[in-house]
């Protein structure tokens, strides 16, 4: 292939297919589906032969040749027929729909298993609303095209290919001009699916814009009121669903002009047979039987043919909505290799990591390393976006590193099944979620075969026990969608009680006190050094005052490591830290 040839192919749009992307999760209910497309052929050619078994009657009527117990055989015969295409329909439909549901809960089962284990840089790159689209909104909508296409078009397209032979064999001539005809109407059908693969991403991707923009602005609702950005705001949510409605409107004008030419050709069939038929007829060529036959057969072939062409638009979209899908199903996950390695002395220690948000971007982490022995604690402080939360969350599992290892115990964090590496580590930072359940449930998420007494001790440990008991349904009290009941100060304090009944010996607090008022942050602290008790600890500071016990204090600035050591040391040896501390001191001990 000469380089012009690689060039042409490399830009065309890539073809996708459910079968080849997906096919995985249909083939447990592959006998469904089978029993399904063989049911919908049988239904029809019932529905076929129905009209075929009129165009016989009026041909016999026509002809004179309508004895009573013919006319009666072949008025049953169609009746017969016509329930027979109903029920078999209904059976095939109701096969294929249960086969398609269990296929697409398998779907959305692996999606959900898989996020479980995806980095949570994935989740900051793809937005709530998108992920939202593609999970529920489009794994949904695949539904009614997975539960027909396979029984409806492959029955639509295998019964009129037994009827266009049948014509051949009943007069070759009439066939040919009736699948001409047809053929002719269906070329049109081309222009239709002219770039298809691109426009229908661009509309995906105009959809997903606007579900971003409309949970954006619902979530940030009070943030819009209160600063008064009501406008922008506006405008912004306006613009992305104008822009989705208006790219639909814009590719149903450029496929307007093909449908209506298909639409206003191919159904007419029905024109050149009669026209041509009767020129036979009168070169008594074909009978008056068979007129008629051909008459009816090529009213009733157009409908099966131009269902079963329905499904190529389809078929694309759900092409394009499966290889999103298997996107998701074949990102990178979080490195775990499943085994319960032993944790040894719980020493947790970084050696030389680097990190960055993805392959195109650079480092925002460059060689850090540091030991924090068990039961010590390590404190991150230095400027805002100097990498902190990062290392923390490294150091959680949230993300992998570009290079480098983080060890417990001196095994690699990624030598430990994910369940154990959970187990040994919590975190809490200043965006706590809290699930749409009771204070209790929320709580005993920490440790899932807790009791009620154990719960309510870990509550009073973090300091919420009062404020919980305040409650109109105390610990029964539903916090509501991520605990908008609830204050953030008291969210927080359910979180660490969460913390405080996983009960994990290496705990990473990041500025969990950042956004709390001057009561619910001594209250929070409070509850923070009771969480951390025994334990080894990660704490990301903006309030220096809050560390100078720390065993370790590491001053991180532009993804290093710019000195590390006590409090005491680092007001000697580093000059950053020693400015910050002095800068704190004056501001009430606050970065």
């Amino acid at each position: 292939m000469n380089n012009k040839d690689k060039k042409e192919k490399s830009s065309r749009p890539e073809q996708y297919s459910f079968s080849r992307e997906l096919g995985e999760f249909m083939k447990p209910y592959k006998k469904g589906y089978n029993s399904s497309v063989l049911i919908s052929i049988i239904a029809v050619l019932c529905g076929i032969f129905s009209y075929a078994a009129a165009g016989k009657l009026i041909g016999k009527v026509f002809s004179g040749n309508a004895k009573t117990s013919v006319v009666t055989a072949l008025i049953v015969g169609i009746a017969v027929l016509k329930i027979a295409n109903i029920i078999l329909v209904n059976i095939s439909t109701w096969i294929s729909h249960h086969a398609a549901y269990n296929t697409l809960a398998d779907i959305r089962k692996a999606v959900s298993s898989k996020l479980v284990n995806m980095p949570l840089g994935y989740f900051e790159v793809n937005g709530s609303g998108r992920l939202k689209t593609v999970i529920v909104d489009r794994i949904e909508g695949m539904e009614n095209t997975l539960a027909h296409l396979y029984p409806e078009m492959t029955g639509n397209l295998t019964a009129p290919l037994f009827i266009f032979v049948w014509m051949f064999f009943i007069d070759w001539r009439m066939a040919l001009i009736i699948l001409g005809w047809v053929v002719f109407g269906m070329l049109f059908f081309s222009g239709m699916m002219i770039g298809y693969e691109e426009k229908y991403k661009g509309q995906i991707a105009a959809s997903k814009s606007m579900n971003q923009a409309v949970v954006e602005y619902i979530n940030g609702i009070e943030v819009i009121k209160t600063f008064n950005q009501t406008d922008s705001s506006y405008k912004k949510y306006s613009d992305a669903v104008m822009h989705n409605a208006e790219y639909s409107i814009n590719w149903t004008k450029q496929t307007q002009i093909f449908t209506s030419i298909i639409l206003s050709i191919a159904p007419f069939s029905v024109f050149p047979t009669v026209l041509a038929g009767i020129k036979f007829w009168s070169d008594n060529t074909l009978s008056t039987e068979n007129l008629f036959l051909l008459i009816i057969l090529s009213l009733g072939i157009y409908g099966p043919i131009q269902k079963a062409f329905s499904f190529f638009d389809t078929l694309a979209q759900m092409g394009t909505t499966a290889h999103e899908i298997r996107e998701i199903l074949d990102h990178n996950e979080i490195e775990r290799n499943g085994s319960d390695n032993n944790e040894g002395d719980l020493e947790l220690k970084a050696e030389n990591i680097s990190f960055r948000y993805s392959d195109k971007t650079d480092n925002v982490l460059t060689g850090i390393s540091f030991t924090v022995p068990k039961g010590s604690m390590l404190a991150l402080v230095g400027p805002s976006g100097g990498g902190k939360s990062t290392i923390a969350k490294l150091l959680a599992g949230y993300w992998e590193p570009a290079s480098g290892v983080i060890s417990i115990g001196g095994n690699s964090i990624n030598n430990f099944s994910q369940e154990k590496f959970n187990s040994l580590v919590s975190s809490v930072d200043q965006d706590t979620f809290l699930f749409d359940m009771s204070i209790m449930e929320n709580i005993r998420i920490g440790k899932k075969d807790a009791t009620d007494e154990e719960v309510i001790a870990a509550a009073k440990r973090a300091g919420c026990d009062e404020f919980i008991r305040s409650l109109p349904e105390g610990y029964n009290t539903s916090v509501g969608e991520a605990g908008g009941k609830l204050s953030g100060g008291e969210r927080q304090r359910i979180a660490i009680a969460r913390a405080i009944m996983k009960d994990s010996p290496i705990m990473i607090f990041d500025e969990a006190t950042a956004s709390a008022d001057p009561e619910n942050e001594a209250l929070i602290q409070n509850a923070l050094s009771e969480a951390g008790r025994d334990k080894t600890l990660i704490v990301v500071a903006h309030k220096l005052s809050t560390i100078t016990s720390a065993e370790q204090i590491a001053y991180i600035e532009k993804g290093t490591v710019k000195c590390i050591g006590t409090h005491e040391e680092m007001l000697r040896k580093c000059p950053e830290y020693l400015n910050l501390w002095n800068i704190t001191s004056s501001n009430g001990g606050e970065v």
